[in-house]
């Protein structure tokens, strides 16, 4: 029997007080957003990073019952030694959110996106070797590496969850935004966050996936305050090209992490949102490409 849980006030369908949250890359960007999102609601969280002054000064930033483990999830060992950190003090974790991200620019660019011999350059001399084992080291094989080493703490979970954060441009052939070896890096975390909610099924642990559009983060600006950026041109042209017409702001991602941690969220598995303005809608109709004006038309038929 289906029978109601919690009441359908807010503060109870999508509480998180109490649980503990394990967020890598919670220094700066989405993470720190998220990261502040669960401590302000009374969760107890625990941000990673490579850079121990970033993750100090975003403790002090957030405030609440935050802290701070040094950690860098480019490889297994390194994956352990952060939840061996969290295991020496906690006997379960309820939530894990996979932040963590890097983005390999391309080491030649093209002006002209639409200039052949440009372009046979770019794909030719903009990308090495290690420029896609450093994004799938990240962006893929820590997510993978970290998850399942958590798994004998979220099994002790009353709801265990996992949340990806991966990339709308895992989804669309983007050529305005980032490099190749990102988008191939984010399509693959989407599949494998899909495969791990299939392999953890048996212990009832859910792992969802957001692919964000245009969010203020290191990635796409400067910090200008603990959660505005100065969005660059590239990103702030790519913004305009949802429905929306803006950047997302921090509070439209922490939302729906929120809700996928909470009790509200308790019947989604395997889901993928995108949280993005509609610019997924947008590049479909070709996203960053003009073509000839006679193939354009007002006219709408059948």
């Amino acid at each position: 029997m289906a029978e109601q849980q919690v009441s359908f006030r807010i503060e109870d369908l999508f509480s998180v007080k109490g649980k503990v949250v394990v967020i890598t890359g919670g220094g700066s960007g989405l993470g720190k957003a998220i990261a502040e999102g669960f401590a302000l609601n009374g969760a107890k969280v625990y941000i990673v990073g490579r850079r121990f002054d970033t993750l100090e000064t975003a403790a002090k930033q957030i405030g609440g019952d935050i802290h701070v483990i040094q950690g860098d999830v480019q490889s297994k060992k390194s994956c352990q030694d952060i939840v061996a950190a969290v295991q020496a003090k906690e006997s379960h974790i309820d939530t894990l959110i996979n932040c963590a991200g890097v983005n390999s620019p391309w080491r030649v660019g093209a002006k002209d996106h639409n200039d052949p011999d440009q372009v046979e350059n770019m794909l030719i001399n903009g990308l090495e070797e290690e420029d896609f084992d450093r994004s799938n080291q990240i962006n893929v094989n820590g997510v993978y590496f970290l998850t399942v080493n958590f798994v004998p703490l979220l099994r002790k979970s009353k709801d265990p969850n996992v949340c990806v954060i991966a990339s709308l441009a895992g989804l669309a052939n983007i050529r305005s935004m980032g490099s190749l070896t990102y988008g191939v890096s984010k399509a693959a975390v989407i599949h494998l966050a899909k495969l791990l909610a299939g392999r953890l099924h048996p212990m009832k642990i859910r792992v969802n996936t957001i692919c964000p559009g245009i969010f203020p983060s290191e990635m796409t600006g400067s910090t200008a305050g603990k959660h505005s950026y100065n969005i660059n041109h590239q990103a702030e042209k790519a913004a305009m090209r949802c429905t929306a017409g803006r950047p997302g702001r921090p509070e439209e991602m922490v939302a729906p992490v929120l809700l996928l941690s909470s009790a509200g969220g308790g019947y989604m598995n395997h889901a993928l949102l995108t949280v993005d303005g509609g610019r997924l809608m947008g590049a479909s109709i070709n996203d960053g490409i003009r073509m000839p004006e006679d193939t354009y038309t007002d006219e709408i038929r059948g």
